[in-house]
């Protein structure tokens, strides 16, 4: 860093630590220390036998042109194209990108934790780097030598802040290009997916500063320290062997010094800016053993507070695009395209529970629902808009066609407008319609589909985005997947999360995502509190329940479950909440995507207020009937055909019989399913005598059974006491 920006960066910390130490009580809004969707993919590679390495070997060569959106379900970037496993992919963080999904630069390594170099100052976090690019010759029409008359461009779209946290000035986004030097040099250590069960037993941790070394099958002397407490049903990354790679050369192109996406706009007048940069240097890279990369430069807020140290320093990267014959004022793709995710139908709630659906399901619907389409082209385009609702084992379906209507380009005209023209029914789409009611049931669950396209048949470019509404038995105003950490920094301090009913109902438990901390920081007791309403804002406690603490999950969207020591009546409108009994961040999930800011309060002085944050908890109350529900049909006259011991379960082994017939071989193509109350898929297997289910929370589960063969399905309950 140069002197000034070192000397901008000291005085700013100094005013940061001073404002931390003196400032009374507020709500605070951190990054995570985790990121639990890369944690469920590294589950499922530990599962397989799967290592994860920062840097790929043996990395396959490509051919021009390169050009990647992010458009795509993986959370890694993909292997033909990329070379490391930093960023995040994703649509959730990026906003008003050019297209959903982009790569996600932050603070967080590739397996899903905070850098343990991380700290107050700079340090280069994530890397994005390329395979190799073959920029000596192209090879279609007929293969032949590149030169610089063909013209050479690279082209990116990027981003700061996001739906993230803003980088600071002193932090950075960094485009270098790279060739092989000739030499071989230390590359990386290549590393395997360890459970920490094979180090320690159940109820042991790892703490801080503890020795691990590799397993036998890997390099001797290899090992690490651990910076964080570990628990037993973790999973760690291991280094196992000393990779020798080619040197590679990298030369600085082009650098942004951080700022707040709010600044961004002001500056360039649009969310993702798009940059396109000449390669003409061709003694230096017009080579076999062409990269480019990207990488990042982050810093934590303050050693001094713990609940500050946390991901931070988000950008986003999308449209990246290398080939010959482009010139600077080639910045337009034959595309029309969403820019966001699909949202809810719903006008207040991303899910909520069937039965208060259907006592007022006019009023629960939106007037409109909202899509972001952009044509990235420089000619406008006749496109034909629809979307489509299909129930999940049921016969509902709605069909909505917005017909055909011009769509400008993008940098003329922005994205499809809301006007009282054609684009109205394209964007804002009208929600003429109730989901089904569904009579006798107590569930439901809907698939929506959303088409753009050329308007005639022999125009093939377009875009898909899909969304899943759900009516189980309780409200979410989230999405289920935490960009964020939210809490109070005041002893005593309270939260309250409003919720309104159609018809009086019964609370039976609250679900509550909580991030992990460093050294779990936030493993704190708390109060969990339900109110009355009092003409606008949390009145009476009519329940408080003490001495609970965070749950924490190793797996993707699971909510600790929280029940009720008895049931609570409640009627128009609640609030559910807690009260801390420390001055410590208890760091509930943030979704940032979903603003339900208008039903969040606070109250660290006496007086409640609303957040001043845009999002949402993920904190949602479960209602209705005693937990026997779980939103599946159970075959109960075949109830018995299904013997599952013990049950309740404690020591994480299930066995499973089924009447009349004993061993696996008479099940070669049998599944075994298991949900939980909520109607969610948490188990997945072949049939099996003995499955591990150590995994799930305690509660009340389904199992079923399903024989192909013979289309049977059995269902059974078993209960979950650890």
């Amino acid at each position: 860093m140069q002197l000034l920006q070192i000397m901008k960066y000291i005085v700013s910390l100094f005013c940061l630590i001073i404002i931390v130490s003196t400032s009374s009580g507020q709500e605070v809004l951190t990054g995570l220390k985790y990121n639990p969707v890369i944690k469920q993919e590294l589950k499922k590679m530990a599962a397989q036998g799967l290592g994860i390495m920062r840097s790929r070997d043996n990395r396959p060569s490509n051919n021009m042109p390169f050009f990647d959106d992010f458009h795509q379900v993986e959370i890694y970037p993909a292997e033909e194209r990329w070379a490391s496993n930093d960023t995040y992919i994703n649509a959730d963080f990026a906003y008003h990108s050019a297209n959903v999904g982009a790569a996600t630069f932050d603070a967080i390594d590739a397996s899903g934790n905070l850098f343990p170099e991380a700290g107050t100052f700079p340090f280069i976090a994530d890397y994005l780097v390329s395979n190799l690019i073959r920029l000596d010759s192209i090879f279609s029409p007929a293969a032949r030598a590149i030169t610089v008359a063909d013209s050479i461009y690279f082209s990116f779209y990027y981003q700061p802040q996001g739906r993230g946290n803003a980088p600071e000035a002193w932090d950075s986004l960094v485009l270098q290009f790279g060739v092989y030097s000739g030499d071989s040099v230390f590359g990386y250590v290549d590393s395997i997916l360890i459970p920490l069960d094979e180090y320690i037993f159940p109820g042991e941790v790892i703490y801080p500063f503890d020795t691990l070394f590799a397993p036998p099958e890997c390099d001797s002397g290899l090992y690490i320290v651990a910076t964080d407490t570990l628990h037993y049903d973790d999973t760690i990354s291991m280094p196992c062997d000393t990779i020798l790679v080619p040197e590679t050369n990298w030369y600085t192109i082009w650098s942004s010094e951080g700022m707040k996406l709010d600044s961004f706009y002001s500056k360039y007048n649009t969310y993702s800016r798009q940059l396109l940069i000449p390669v003409t240097d061709s003694a230096r890279y017009y080579k076999n053993s062409f990269q480019f990369r990207f990488f990042n430069y982050a810093s934590l807020s303050s050693n001094n507070v713990p609940s500050w140290r946390s991901n931070t320093d988000h950008w986003n990267v999308d449209y990246v695009y290398l080939n010959i014959n482009r010139s600077a004022s080639d910045s337009t793709y034959r595309k029309i395209t969403f820019a966001e995710r699909a949202l809810s139908l719903l006008k207040r709630y991303e899910s909520m529970p069937y039965n208060q659906y259907k006592n007022d399901p006019t009023n629960e619907m939106n007037d409109s629902t909202y899509v972001l389409i952009t044509n990235l082209d420089d000619e406008a385009y006749n496109t034909d808009y629809w979307y489509k609702v299909d129930e999940i084992d049921g016969t509902f379906n709605y069909f909505y066609d917005g017909g055909g209507c011009n769509l400008p380009p993008f940098y003329e005209f922005g994205y499809q407008r809301c006007d009282a023209t054609c684009g109205a029914a394209h964007a804002c789409p009208p929600v003429n319609f109730i989901y089904s009611l569904g009579f006798g049931k107590d569930s439901a669950l809907f698939h929506i589909e959303h088409r753009i396209n050329g308007f005639t048949a022999a125009d093939t470019i377009g875009d898909t985005i899909q969304f899943l509404q759900k009516f189980y038995n309780y409200y979410a105003y989230d999405d289920g997947t935490p960009e964020a950490g939210y809490g109070v920094n005041t002893i005593f301090g309270r939260v309250a999360y409003r919720f309104k009913l159609n018809i009086k109902d019964t609370l039976r438990a609250v679900r509550m995502y909580f991030n992990r901390t460093q050294n779990d920081a936030n493993d704190n007791l708390f109060v969990l509190l339900v109110w009355r309403d009092n003409d606008g804002e949390p009145g009476e406690v009519i329940y408080e329940q003490a001495n609970l603490r965070p749950g924490f999950t190793k797996d993707l969207y699971r909510m600790s479950t929280y029940y009720l020591d008895e049931p609570v009546p409640v009627t128009s409108v609640f609030y559910i909440g807690w009260m801390q009994t420390t001055a410590d961040n208890l760091n509930i999930g943030w979704d940032a995507f979903n603003d339900a800011s208008a039903n969040i309060y606070y109250n660290v002085t006496g007086q409640w207020q609303k957040t001043a944050y845009t999002g949402s908890m993920l904190m949602r109350p479960v209602l209705g009937e005693e937990f026997d529900p779980t939103g599946l049909p159970e075959n109960t006259e075949e109830e018995s055909q299904l013997m599952l011991f013990p049950n309740p379960n404690r020591d994480g082994t299930l066995h499973i019989r089924v009447s009349g017939m004993t061993g696996d071989l008479k099940y070669p193509s049998s599944e075994l399913m298991i949900y939980n109350m909520y109607g969610q898929l948490v188990f997945h297997q072949g049939f099996s005598q003995e499955i591990d289910i150590s995994d799930l929370a305690n509660g009340v589960y389904i199992i079923r059974f399903h024989n192909p063969s013979s289309g049977k399905t059995i269902s059974g309950k078993f209960m979950i006491n650890h």
